[in-house]
């Protein structure tokens, strides 16, 4: 049975701190999307046995390479091996959980269709208790997953303007690739990415790849480049690349861009990075309403 009624969470699975979207609240929600699934005939062979909002499940390391300035890129699968596809949807993000109890939300890049897997990019702070026990683990080692959660609604606009700061881009590998797999989409998709330098950027094929539909295109900013001379002899044929932060000025013509589209605005970066194009959007008048983080909140921005 791939679609069974979701488990209810344990005490030990709610932190006791509150959260605006606790596990139970979760659990709640879930209960009543898999009600409608049932009454409504919306259902599916995705395997929600494997993968669930609630509970956590096993997952396996399949695999675990480093990509440059300490991040690494992570590849889990349900255990037992199972075939089929996880009920994950990209910007969503799913919560791993080491055997001493630390979790860390992740938001997938890649989703399996054969054998229930997953990537992520996990980027390893100095000092990091999560990342640095993680690093210690080897392939085949076991972590538990619980998720998906979060995500954010993109239907009804016409285009999608997208900021990444750092390992935040990994937000929007997975979306901008379904939407172009996608046929009949025709939004308009525009990724802003910023990172220190050139080597830095991740997963810089794939974003090239995507900057050769006719609805895609990727401008990358450079912060903390030391040799631009040398650094611009290594640009790919048609990238779109600036020295220096996303500036005002780019926001600027970024937003004047979009003033005739209805445009939902996405932001994935770290606490300064969020803050900082929030701000900068709301004093060209966006509107809340059409501002989004991946984690799915922007209540802790403060508005300027």
């Amino acid at each position: 049975m791939y679609d069974p009624p979701p488990e209810p969470p344990s005490e030990s699975d709610c932190c006791g701190t509150g959260c605006a979207d606790c596990v139970f609240d979760v659990y709640d929600r879930e209960c009543a999307r898999w009600r409608r699934r049932q009454t409504g005939g919306e259902g599916d062979r995705l395997r929600r046995d494997l993968l669930s909002a609630t509970t956590h499940k096993p997952y396996r390391i399949v695999s675990a390479r480093p990509l440059g300035d300490d991040v690494h890129a992570y590849t889990f699968a349900a255990t037992p091996t199972a075939v089929g596809q996880l009920p994950v949807a990209y910007s969503q993000h799913v919560h791993i959980r080491l055997a001493d109890g630390l979790s860390r939300p992740y938001t997938p890049v890649a989703v399996g269709d054969d054998d229930c897997s997953f990537g992520v990019l996990i980027k390893a702070y100095p000092g990091g208790r999560f990342t640095g026990r993680l690093l210690e683990m080897a392939v085949d080692d076991v972590v538990e997953v619980r998720g998906p959660s979060g995500g954010v609604r993109h239907d009804g606009y016409d285009s999608i303007v997208m900021f990444g700061g750092g390992t935040g881009v990994a937000g929007f590998v997975g979306l901008i690739g379904s939407l172009l797999d996608d046929n009949k989409c025709e939004t308009l998709l525009r990724l802003h990415y910023s990172c220190k330098t050139l080597d830095g950027v991740l997963m810089r094929k794939e974003l090239a790849g995507y900057a050769a539909y006719w609805n895609c295109a990727v401008h990358l900013y450079l912060t903390r480049e030391r040799d631009w001379s040398r650094c611009s002899k290594s640009f790919w044929y048609n990238e779109n690349i600036t020295e220096g932060r996303i500036s005002q000025d780019c926001m600027s013509e970024i937003i004047d861009k979009q003033q005739d589209l209805r445009t939902l605005w996405l932001i994935c970066g770290n606490d300064d990075f969020n803050q900082y194009i929030f701000n900068s959007l709301q004093n060209k008048n966006i509107k809340q309403d059409h501002i989004q983080l991946l984690d799915n909140t922007i209540q802790y921005l403060k508005v300027p």
